[in-house]
């Protein structure tokens, strides 16, 4: 293991706390990837869900907060592992997924190789959601609270959980769905946007309607956090933490965009950018809606100049033909002005010139 050492007196104290924010610890490894949660998510869960266990028994708390933390990663987990599956079709792998307050990350190790796999690897998390809800919107409209209640518990934890995961596969389905990179939604926005124009265009486009999303969730989480929207303000911290999330991966695309060939790992034929990676500064003001019908296009313009040029030059090699047939009948001398020029001409295409 590698260390790199940090002389902590002189680093600003920003700086530190960032990092104290970023700590996490191991959870385990499942299907070849390692997981990891940061700290803070595990202390902010239970002091968000404390409010909702007021006058319970200390056993019935406890077992509600487990479960909703249990219930509430595991449903993050599997929705990281919908796009970490579909990238793994691709030959993306993925070593490590961090949960978080603000939800999973996935570290895939490669960009999307083309806009329509971008589309897939980013619907395939929202479409984890839809799996879960097979099961649990049966078990919610038939179970009624007090059905799975132990003894004689206050609460039903059962149903509880059931309502849990309900409520979370919806919430988060939408969320994720919203058109604000870089989430899902944001990403299939890109990536739809990248078939119609130059991708670095398609991500200058995702990103300012990201960024626009970015500050209404600033707006809407400082609401949450003086209890206009939300009874609990820490949910509104959360929503102005994801509003900030975004901007700044909104603002660090857009650099990317300005000095690459594009997000993709492996781009498709595409033109013309595929030998001008700045080409995309002229072709972002409106959309390119066909580029392959353009391409045939420009291949037939071409064919029928050179179909032109090889009729030009056999019409060139008959008179040739001709006039050196009457060099043999008159000689150089005998030719007249225009048949002169025809040996010029004849020439000079000899010469290349």
């Amino acid at each position: 293991m590698a260390f790199m050492y940090r002389d902590s007196f002189t680093e600003p104290g920003w700086v530190r706390a960032l990092r104290w924010l970023a700590a996490s610890f191991p959870v385990g490894r499942f299907f070849g990837v390692r997981v990891r949660m940061l700290w803070i998510a595990a202390i902010l869960l239970p002091l968000i869900l404390l409010r909702n266990v007021e006058g319970l028994p200390f056993v019935e708390g406890l077992t509600y907060i487990a479960l909703t933390m249990l219930a509430l990663f595991t449903v993050i987990w599997t929705h990281e592992m919908g796009h970490i599956v579909a990238g793994r079709r691709y030959g993306i792998q993925t070593p490590l997924i961090t949960l978080s307050p603000m939800g999973g990350v996935a570290h895939m190790s490669a960009g999307a190789p083309s806009p329509r796999k971008e589309m897939i690897i980013a619907l395939a998390g929202p479409a984890v959601h839809l799996i879960w809800l097979v099961p649990v919107v049966p078990l919610a409209l038939l179970l009624e609270y007090g059905d799975l209640r132990p003894g004689t518990w206050l609460t039903d934890p059962g149903v509880d959980l059931v309502d849990t995961l309900l409520y979370i596969n919806l919430a988060l389905l939408a969320f994720n769905l919203l058109p604000f990179f870089p989430m899902d939604g944001g990403r299939v926005l890109r990536g739809f946007l990248a078939t119609k124009m130059h991708p670095n265009a398609a991500t200058m486009r995702a990103t300012k309607i990201g960024m626009v999303g970015g500050w209404l969730f600033i707006v809407v989480g400082i609401a949450g956090v003086f209890g206009i929207i939300f009874s609990e303000n820490l949910w509104g911290w959360i929503l102005v933490a994801i509003g900030v999330s975004n901007l700044m991966a909104c603002k660090q695309e857009r650099v990317a965009a300005q000095y690459s060939a594009g997000p993709y790992a492996t781009s498709e034929p595409r033109q013309p950018w595929e030998s001008d990676p700045d080409a995309w500064k002229s072709a972002a003001a409106e959309p390119d809606e066909d580029t392959g019908r353009r391409a045939e296009k420009r291949a037939a313009k071409e064919a029928r100049r050179l179909e032109r040029e090889a009729e030009a030059r056999e019409a060139l090699d008959a008179e040739v033909d001709r006039v050196l047939d009457r060099v043999n009948e008159v000689g150089l001398d005998g030719l007249t002005a225009k048949e002169r020029k025809i040996l010029d001409r004849a020439a000079k295409r000899r010469r290349g010139e």
